[in-house]
C-alpha cells in the first residue's frame, strides 16, 4: 500500500513539477522495496527451515500440579535468522517461563527454551503448535508459521481433591466418620428393641434378665439392628452447558471435585458408589462397588473428556433403569438448560429412588465488584428459573434441590446421609 502511494507520488510530482519531492520519493520508494527484498530472501526464506519441537514429561497431569515443558528451535539454514516465537496453550493453565520469546540462531545452532504449566481445570487439552513469525525491519510485511507437533494432556483430578475426604481434620468438621442408620429389625451387633417372644424364635435372642416381669412367666426376645448397604450413583450431566465459568471455576470441574470428596465419605460409610457421565456426545457408566476402583476409573474418564453435546434427560433415564436396580439410590447432578421432555423422564423414574440438584450456572461466573448489578440481575433470574425446575422435579414426589459452587458437596452429603436414615436403600 505504501509503495502504491508512492508511485503515485512520483507521477504526481512529474506531471506537476516538484522536483526535490520527485527525488524524495524516488529515494523513499527504493528504501521500501530494499527493505522488502532483504527481508524475502534473508528472513521469510530461513524461517520454512527452523526446526521446532515442543515436548512434556508426561501427558498425563494433575490439577494445580506444575510441569515442564520444553521447546526446542534448531536453525538449519547457513545464515542468522531472527524470529518471534509463541505457543498456543488453553486458558485452563497457567503459564510462567518462556512461552513465548524473542530469539536469534546462528547458522545451525540449537536452542532450547523451557516454561510451567499448572492446570487449573481437569480435562483434555491440547498444548501447542508452536507459532514462529518474523517482520521486517520497518514493519511492513510479516511471515508467519505453525510449526511442532500438539501435545494431548489429560488433566486428572488434583490429590488434594481426592484425598481432602480421607482426612480426619476434614471429617471431623464436618460429620462424624462412620454414618450408620441402620433401624431395620434382623441379624446384627447393635441393640434395637425388645418384643415379646413367639414359637420358633432363636434362644440366643432371648432377653433373660426380663423374664416374668409382667406377667411371671412372659419371655422377650432383643432385635438387633441389622447392617444395610446401599449403593449409590451419581449421573452427571456433562452437557455442554456445564461449561459455565472461567479462570478456573468451571461449572464440570467443581461438580466432579465434590462428587468425588463425597464418593469417599460414601466409601468410607462401606456403601457402593459408582458413576454415570452423559450426555448426547459419549455415555460413560461405571458400575457401583464398595471398592475403590469406581473412583480410580472416574478419574480416568474425567481426564480424557470435556462437556460436548446435549443432556438428553429422557434417554439417560431409560439407560440409568437398564443398569441399576431399583433399590440403588440415584443422584443426578444437572443445570437442566434443555428442559425438553423433562416431565416425561420423571414419569419414566417412578419407583425409583432419586434425588436431583439443579444448579445454578451464574455461581460459577467470576467474583468481583466491577459488574456486581449485572452479576446480581443474572443470578437473580437464573436462581428463579433453577428453583422452577427444582418445585416441578419435587411436585413429582422426587426430593430436588438448587445448588452452587459453595453449597453443593454439602447438599450431596447431608442427601446421603438422608437416604440412610429414612433407609432408602432398603
Amino acid at each position: 500500500m505504501i509503495i502504491s502511494a508512492t508511485i503515485y507520488n512520483i507521477f504526481e510530482s512529474i506531471i506537476l513539477g516538484y522536483k526535490y519531492y520527485i527525488i524524495f520519493s524516488f529515494i523513499l520508494f527504493f528504501v521500501f522495496t530494499s527493505d522488502i527484498l532483504i527481508f524475502n530472501l534473508s528472513s521469510r526464506r530461513y524461517l520454512p527451515n527452523v526446526e521446532v519441537d515442543l515436548r512434556v514429561g508426561s501427558e498425563k497431569v494433575r490439577k494445580y500440579s506444575k510441569h515442564n515443558v520444553f521447546v526446542s528451535f534448531l536453525n538449519k539454514n547457513n545464515g542468522v535468522v531472527s524470529f518471534h516465537y509463541y505457543v498456543y496453550t488453553s486458558d485452563t493453565f497457567k503459564l510462567t517461563g518462556d512461552y513465548e520469546n524473542f530469539l536469534t540462531l546462528g547458522p545451525y545452532e540449537r536452542v532450547e527454551k523451557s516454561f510451567v504449566i499448572e492446570p487449573t481445570t481437569i480435562g483434555n487439552y491440547v498444548l501447542g503448535p508452536v507459532s514462529i513469525y518474523t517482520e521486517d525491519g520497518m514493519k511492513l510485511a510479516i511471515e508467519r508459521l505453525e510449526v511442532s507437533k500438539s501435545v494431548d494432556l489429560k488433566v486428572a483430578p488434583s490429590l488434594s481433591e481426592t484425598m481432602a475426604a480421607r482426612s480426619e481434620r476434614l471429617s471431623n468438621m464436618l460429620y462424624y466418620t462412620g454414618v450408620h442408620y441402620n433401624k431395620k429389625a434382623g441379624e446384627g451387633y447393635d441393640f434395637l428393641s425388645l418384643r415379646e417372644y413367639y414359637p420358633g424364635d432363636e434362644i440366643r435372642y432371648v432377653a433373660w434378665s426380663r423374664f416374668g416381669r409382667t406377667r411371671g412367666d412372659d419371655l422377650y426376645v432383643k432385635q438387633m439392628e441389622e447392617e444395610r448397604i446401599i449403593d449409590v450413583l451419581f449421573v452427571v450431566d456433562y452437557g455442554i452447558g456445564m461449561n459455565h465459568g472461567h479462570d478456573g471455576i468451571r461449572m464440570f470441574d467443581t461438580v466432579i471435585s465434590d462428587v468425588l470428596k463425597t464418593s469417599y465419605k460414601i466409601r468410607k460409610n462401606q456403601d457402593g458408589v459408582g458413576f454415570m457421565i452423559s450426555s448426547s456426545a459419549f455415555e460413560y457408566y461405571i458400575k457401583p462397588s464398595r471398592t475403590a476402583r469406581p473412583v480410580e476409573d472416574l478419574e480416568k474418564v474425567v481426564s480424557g473428556i470435556r462437556p460436548a453435546g446435549k443432556f438428553d434427560f429422557v434417554n439417560i433415564v431409560q439407560d440409568t433403569k437398564k443398569k441399576v436396580k431399583k433399590s440403588t439410590l440415584i443422584m443426578i447432578i444437572s443445570s437442566f438448560s434443555s428442559t425438553d421432555n423433562i416431565m416425561r423422564g420423571l414419569e419414566d423414574l417412578k419407583g425409583y429412588k432419586a434425588m436431583f440438584f439443579v444448579l445454578n450456572p451464574y455461581e460459577f461466573i467470576v467474583d468481583g465488584t466491577e459488574n456486581m448489578t449485572l452479576r446480581y440481575t443474572l443470578f437473580t433470574r437464573q436462581y428463579a428459573i433453577s428453583k422452577a425446575i427444582a418445585s416441578v422435579i419435587k411436585s413429582r414426589g422426587f426430593r430436588s434441590d438448587v445448588c452452587g459452587r459453595k453449597d453443593l458437596y454439602r447438599k450431596l452429603v447431608s442427601a446421603y446421609i438422608y437416604a440412610k436414615m429414612t433407609n432408602m436403600g432398603e
